[in-house]
């Protein structure tokens, strides 16, 4: 373990970050409050891409698009619980991507929990941000990137597709890093018991505050909470990544399960030792393998079928 990964851990675990992201809802989100400063969108431009920015269903969103035509199209979804938007920073490390994939991106600002929205109107709105894409791109070159509760988003909106029972249909793939999900099974939860003690960042009680965060203690349908009882019907190509020191690492067999049962074939890659949604943040050398792999998936360098 590099030196880098080793300090790495050691400020988690002195930030306390599993006791943080285990508080109350609402000391959570007065934490973030204090730093909330809306919707802030950096100064960016660039030589080979067209960068605007948008309206969808009452929220932001940047689309970066290729001066020269491309046919394809990534949802790049932020985690965070739905409690703070893309970093500048997020916003643009996409400028390298976009290129770096050959492939144009769209960034969403979606709705907060700190803007008095709940769960499901994150799903509507993407729901419309997705039904606008469609418009230009075709559905199998528009793919989705998630980490943590934007892996949730990416595959859930799948079961959320299906249950509008519009007939839309289904994007080409998915990255899911880490993705959020409840524990379902007393299995789940044995092996989430073991990651506690690993995970620096999450944990089985973080998990159940950041999903009532984001719900307000709401109901909502079963899809929005378990990834293991989604409907993927005509979904066809998902990249599941999970850190393997992680809690949420507990699901993840049952979610490839849960994906399988549509016929939707499945990469499941864990990585020993790694942390939370590592592959979308590789904040060490570590990282880096997942993060390579995460670009290889998106680019589909090899794929004969994106035209």
């Amino acid at each position: 373990m590099s030196f880098k990964y080793k300090f790495l851990l050691k400020m988690f675990k002195v930030l306390k970050m599993q006791k943080i992201m285990a508080l109350p809802p609402e000391k959570s989100q007065k934490l973030f409050r204090k730093a909330y400063k809306g919707v802030v969108i950096p100064n960016m431009s660039d030589a080979e891409l067209d960068i605007e920015t948008a309206q969808v269903a009452d929220s932001t969103v940047v689309w970066y698009k290729h001066k020269k035509e491309n046919r394809r199209l990534c949802f790049y979804l932020v985690g965070g619980g739905m409690l703070k938007y893309p970093k500048p920073r997020q916003a643009k490390g996409l400028i390298k991507l976009a290129k770096q994939c050959n492939i144009d991106f769209v960034l969403p600002y979606y709705p907060l929990v700190l803007t008095g929205h709940t769960l499901p109107d994150t799903y509507e709105m993407l729901y419309e941000l997705y039904k606008k894409a469609l418009e230009k791109y075709k559905p199998k070159n528009i793919y989705f990137l998630g980490g943590s509760s934007g892996g949730n988003l990416a595959l859930g909106l799948i079961s959320h597709i299906n249950a509008k029972g519009e007939k839309l249909p289904m994007p080409g793939k998915i990255y899911a890093s880490s993705p959020g999900t409840l524990l379902l099974t007393e299995e789940e939860r044995r092996k989430a018991e073991v990651l506690d003690k690993t995970d620096v960042i999450m944990s089985q009680k973080g998990t159940l505050v950041v999903w009532e965060g984001m719900t307000g203690g709401r109901e909502v349908p079963d899809y929005m909470k378990y990834l293991q009882l989604g409907d993927y019907t005509g979904l066809r190509d998902v990249y599941l990544s999970f850190g393997g020191d992680e809690v949420f690492t507990a699901a993840a067999e049952s979610i490839k399960a849960a994906l399988e049962k549509y016929d939707v074939k499945v990469t499941l890659e864990i990585g020993a030792g790694m942390y939370h949604s590592y592959a979308a943040m590789p904040l060490v050398k570590e990282a880096e393998e997942g993060y390579q792999h995460m670009c290889e998936y998106i680019s589909g360098a090899n794929e004969r079928d994106v035209l």
